[in-house]
């Protein structure tokens, strides 16, 4: 099995997670973690439900604090944002969600423009008023996604994987430099989950942009990413090539036969 940070070089780490704890109460949901994720990867996170994925995305977006430890993004120690500073993290690291999150009584475009909030300047978007260059940009990431043709339909009348690229889209709106995706396909048929994995990977390959997903199947880690972290009981336990994902190394991340046929 690898072990943590064994292959990366952290001088040229786009983040930096050093020694990232966080409790809820008495329980520990993360335990130390420290890891290096390197721009433009796309790495799967894998883990039982309850392992520490979500909080691990959540505590780099900075929508909870981690309790021990700092996170890093080149020289910004990103732990210590606030105000302003801390909007535009949030900005740059993108969160997509399993559930959408769209508005569905909005139509399509109207949904991914909102992802332009943080943009400068913020009353008239907050009042609706967008600019022909945020139209422009909406309508860009709608095409990269293979979603234009919907852009005027109201959000629920798509179905889940085309309202799940919609949210990618509304993410990319923001220009962000990673884009957090917790558990983006769980929801998601077979068919729908490649699409939306096809989407996130064509954003990577083809934008440059940092991704981290967590994923429950292995199968789509393997087929989508090149590299895996894995946690177990909020501890880091693999971090390397999707290719070391073998039966020894799924056991000890999935600790149960059960959990692991899940996985597969």
């Amino acid at each position: 099995m690898s072990h943590p940070l064994s292959s990366m070089n952290t001088a040229d780490a786009t983040l930096n997670l050093r020694g990232v704890s966080r409790s809820f109460g008495n329980a520990k949901a993360l335990d130390g973690i420290t890891l290096s994720v390197r721009d433009g990867e796309m790495v799967a996170v894998l883990g039982r439900s309850g392992a520490g994925k979500s909080t691990l995305l959540n505590l780099i977006n900075r929508l909870i604090d981690p309790t021990e430890g700092e996170i890093w993004c080149g020289e910004r120690n990103v732990s210590q944002l606030r105000g302003r500073a801390l909007l535009d993290w949030r900005r740059e690291s993108a969160m997509i969600f399993q559930r959408f999150n769209l508005v569905s009584r909005l139509n399509v475009i109207t949904n991914v423009l909102t992802g332009r909030l943080a943009h400068a300047p913020r009353l008239p978007k907050l009042i609706g008023r967008f600019t022909d260059h945020d139209r422009d940009v909406a309508i860009d990431a709608l095409e990269a996604l293979g979603m234009a043709e919907f852009a005027l339909r109201r959000a629920d009348e798509l179905s889940g994987g085309q309202q799940q690229r919609v949210a990618i889209a509304r993410a990319l709106v923001q220009q962000p430099r990673i884009i957090l995706a917790d558990e983006p396909v769980a929801s998601l048929d077979p068919v729908n989950s490649r699409a939306v994995m096809e989407a996130l990977r064509h954003i990577n390959q083809h934008r440059g942009i940092t991704v981290l997903c967590n994923l429950h199947s292995v199968p789509l880690a393997r087929e989508y990413c090149e590299r895996a972290v894995a946690l177990a009981k909020g501890k880091l336990v693999y971090d390397g090539p999707v290719s070391g994902l073998d039966d020894a190394t799924l056991a000890v991340i999935y600790g149960s036969t059960d959990a692991l046929a899940e996985a597969h």
